[in-house]
């Protein structure tokens, strides 16, 4: 994964459509909770998505389009099932207002972009890794003598109180992946190392923790001294404090499975109406008797239908050009011949 980091796309910082990506963010991480995609197949999306609009132009009503197929590729790449939605899927959240054939031309052009290199590790992969590892039983221990401290001289506990290092570790887990979600928020982390970026992450949870934010255990496990995540670290703290502030002032959100207004993409409608998912937002974290963490998802799993086991089999392969139902069975063709008047090349 270090050597492959290297091999990323470079950014320039030369895009005029900077103040469109809180809003395609928004949109890829609701795309992303709807149809149960993983946390590294969105940081991969994000990826392919400002390494393309660093280079291309794209036309204001097509940067949903393109949003939509640089989450389809993604999930192709990082999703461990089988159950990768199709283009007509994903397309019910815009209303159908793009065909298949546009995401067909548009995710040829991503593929040439990108060289059909797709797998590159991002800071929600290295972080997934650490997520096990980035706490000890002796970090859990001077935590916990820090406490009793506090309680007998000063008649205060600053910080929670862990009845377990196994509960502890779960519960600073499940705050380092939302640390790694918010780097995606900070466009001026978008060409640092994602190892680097999983390091500050680990030392920005263990600082708002209460935990010493680094050690010499933390420099053999993620190779970078202390020096080297400091001033990641002090964005992300930062940043942290601010959601921290304005998750509590603001008011509650409209309760799940009601319609959801979204001023910034521009989409009013009931998620369920359309897609017949439900969205939830709780974090879920897997666990086994060890309480290592093996996998963590967005939100919970929706109810499944009562389908016959070789039916949904028949369901995990099938051509590419099943999307589009009322069109034959496209021949190969090397030119782009339909290619969208919304991609221009930046000269």
């Amino acid at each position: 994964m270090r050597e492959q980091e290297l091999r990323r796309l470079p950014m320039f910082f030369l895009s005029s459509q900077v103040d469109d990506r809180p809003k395609l963010l928004q949109f890829l991480q609701l795309m992303v909770r709807t149809h149960k995609l993983s946390r590294c197949a969105l940081h991969l999306a994000v990826y392919y998505l400002d390494r393309f609009l660093d280079y291309y132009r794209v036309r204001p009503d097509k940067l949903f389009l393109v949003s939509i197929t640089c989450l389809h590729l993604a999930a192709q790449i990082e999703n461990t099932d089988a159950f990768i939605p199709r283009f007509s899927e994903l397309n019910q959240l815009v209303r159908n207002v793009y065909t298949i054939s546009e995401y067909k031309v548009v995710e040829r052009k991503l593929l040439c972009f990108l060289n059909f290199e797709l797998v590159r590790p991002t800071t929600a992969s290295f972080v997934e890794l650490f997520a096990c590892s980035f706490l000890t039983r002796s970090d859990f221990a001077a935590y916990i003598e820090m406490l009793d401290e506090c309680e007998r001289d000063h008649n205060i506990q600053p910080y929670r109180r862990y009845g377990s290092f196994e509960q502890m570790l779960a519960s600073l887990a499940q705050q380092l992946l939302r640390l790694a979600d918010y780097t995606l928020n900070i466009y001026s982390f978008s060409n640092d190392s994602p190892s680097l970026l999983a390091a500050a992450c680990i030392a920005a949870v263990r600082q708002v923790s209460g935990v010493k934010r680094w050690s010499q255990y933390l420099i053999g496990l993620t190779s970078y001294t202390e020096a080297h995540v400091q001033p990641y670290m002090d964005v992300l703290t930062d940043y942290y404090y601010y959601q921290t502030i304005q998750n509590v002032c603001e008011c509650p959100v409209v309760p799940n499975n009601q319609t959801l207004s979204s001023p910034d993409s521009g989409f009013e409608e009931s998620l369920t109406e359309n897609t017949q998912l439900l969205v939830s937002d709780e974090v879920v974290t897997v666990e086994v008797e060890t309480y290592n963490i093996i996998t963590v998802q967005l939100q919970n799993t929706a109810p499944e239908s009562s389908k016959a086991l070789p039916e949904i089999q028949s369901h995990l392969k099938r051509p590419r050009f099943e999307d589009n139902p009322d069109t034959p069975r496209p021949s190969k063709q090397a030119r782009f011949q339909n290619e969208p008047k919304g991609l221009q090349a930046e000269k």
